[in-house]
């Protein structure tokens, strides 16, 4: 765990990290490859009893402030998890529960910014951020949608968790972005599930002159607008540490693979074409690893928010790059065995493609990263 273990509270962060191997080893419910699959095979739903677990463990409190019911600590902690949770290939929503929590803990309504992040610390409810006008959209200036005479009528994309009790909708404003707590059951919501390649589900959020009042506004103009982009940074790092967990198990399982099995009387980790590409693998989960250090270093270190969404790109783009390499490497490597449903590997990559996915893919974060640079 040393990518994430490298700054300050190392010893708590190793113990966080011992905590998260031994949740995936002891739990009841199953490992992660299991639920993994059940979530594929069946309608969508989470695991209730692991995310429960998970919020008995205190992973839920991770990004939420004290006053909240939370335990107030930094990305770092919520790397570690998320590195853990992904080298068990976990399928419950831990990034989507944080970049929610991370967005409302930095809004301004301190009221209501309480009264939303208490239970969810409990897994009592659960939240989720709606911000994008169009499934291909990452530009906060693309949100044009307003609050009009008191109603909001907008539609958002790639919503997640899919089953949020309230959507933190984002909505333009005089002065920048406002955010506004929107009940799923309030009238005039509608929700389109869409399930992605490993099962999960995210959500169309319809707004149809939704009922809004001045105490369902969470921020306003830069509040809202520095709240949604410091939560995009957090989300995108603890998404960064996740791939990276998928990364490294799909290493060690393909390393494995190649020393058990063998051809023409020899161990396959003995033909060096094979050695080579699993010495390019290892090198590209080094660089993940740093670009994630890099990130993680950069908010422990409390950089201004343009520094800090640089370091963000830099590490989706770069996580996301070689977790996506090495999953497919990992396929082939397996030969015939890698493409079928009983290959752990498998389960692995379907994970790898939708969370490189979301929130921008590799090509996207570079882009990004280019737009950052020029302003």
């Amino acid at each position: 765990m040393s990518a994430v273990l490298s700054e300050s509270n190392i010893d708590e962060r190793r113990m966080l990290a011992d905590a998260v191997q031994g949740f995936a080893r002891q739990a009841p419910h199953g490992d992660g490859v299991s639920r993994a699959r059940a979530l594929k095979n069946g309608d969508g739903h989470v695991d209730t009893a692991a995310w429960q677990a998970m919020a008995e463990l205190g992973w839920l409190g991770i990004a939420v402030p004290e006053a909240a019911g939370g335990l107030g600590l930094g990305a770092g902690e919520l790397a570690v998890v998320a590195r853990g949770l992904g080298d068990d290939a976990a399928p419950e929503p831990f990034v989507a529960a944080v970049f929610a929590q991370t967005v409302i803990a930095a809004c301004d309504n301190t009221k209501q910014v309480e009264a939303l992040l208490a239970p969810s610390v409990e897994a009592a409810s659960t939240l989720a951020i709606a911000w994008q006008p169009g499934a291909e959209t990452l530009d906060l200036s693309a949100i044009v949608d307003r609050v009009v005479d008191g109603r909001l009528s907008a539609r958002r994309h790639l919503v997640q968790p899919a089953e949020a009790d309230v959507f933190v909708v984002a909505v333009r404003d005089d002065d920048g972005i406002a955010l506004y707590q929107v009940p799923r059951k309030m009238p005039g919501v509608a929700t389109t599930a869409r399930r992605q390649v490993d099962g999960s589900t995210m959500v169309t959020l319809d707004l149809d002159g939704v009922e809004l009042s001045d105490g369902d506004r969470l921020a306003a103009g830069r509040c809202g607008e520095q709240a949604l982009r410091r939560g995009l940074c957090v989300a995108r790092i603890v998404a960064s540490a996740e791939l990276r967990g998928l990364a490294d198990r799909l290493f060690r399982l393909t390393s494995d693979y190649l020393a058990s099995r063998k051809q023409f009387g020899q161990q396959l980790s003995s033909f060096q074409v094979l050695r080579h590409r699993a010495v390019d693998l290892y090198i590209q989960g080094e660089l993940m690893g740093h670009a994630l250090a890099q990130a993680v270093r950069a908010i422990d270190r409390d950089v201004p928010l343009i520094e800090l969404e640089r370091a963000a790109a830099r590490a989706k783009s770069r996580c996301s790059d070689a977790a996506l390499r090495i999953g497919r490497e990992a396929v082939q490597l397996h030969g015939a065995i890698g493409y079928t449903e009983e290959a752990d590997v498998g389960v692995y990559l379907r994970r790898v493609l939708s969370l490189s996915a979301w929130l921008g893919n590799a090509t996207a974060q570079r882009r990004e990263y280019a737009r950052l640079c020029r302003d």
